[in-house]
């Protein structure tokens, strides 16, 4: 019984340290102090995109600079998304890369990158039977000119 109460005691002591540490890493990445593309960019380097986007968020969405921030981090995590491999999450990623891709269109329709990573996406999707990106990221395709 004192085993069992001690092995309880461990794993909870051990989920603490890892939520802790967890959470120290992502609060470490962002200094209030920097100028903020300097914190975007601390952010993409440790592939933190979502927290990246996050704070872009709360920022006036016409201002030049955060538009380049906000182009900049969509680009970066489509990028991510493409280039992480998982044979099980590929059609999961590929369609999130599709979304952030889109967001980039979005915001800077002559994004040439952001094109090219779409082409060559779907070119991939069209070699695949039966396999098509999810139906609201086709929608949002075609927002931005794209038709599959």
């Amino acid at each position: 019984m004192l085993n069992s109460l001690l092995l309880k005691i461990s794993a909870i002591l051990f989920l603490v340290f890892v939520i802790t540490a967890c959470s120290n890493s992502e609060t470490n990445l962002i200094d209030e102090n920097l100028p903020l593309d300097q914190q975007i960019d601390r952010l993409i380097e440790n592939d933190r995109y979502t927290t990246a986007l996050s704070i872009l968020e709360t920022h006036d969405r016409e201002d030049p600079e955060i538009r380049l921030l906000l182009e900049k981090t969509h680009l970066n995590f489509g990028l991510h998304s493409m280039s992480t491999f998982d044979m099980n999450e590929m059609r999961t990623r590929m369609n999130n890369a599709l979304v952030q891709f889109t967001e980039v269109l979005k915001l800077n329709p002559g994004n040439v990158v952001a094109r090219e990573q779409i082409e060559q996406i779907l070119m991939i999707y069209s070699t695949i039977p039966n396999r098509d990106p999810d139906p609201d990221v086709l929608e949002g395709l075609r927002e931005v000119g794209f038709e599959y």
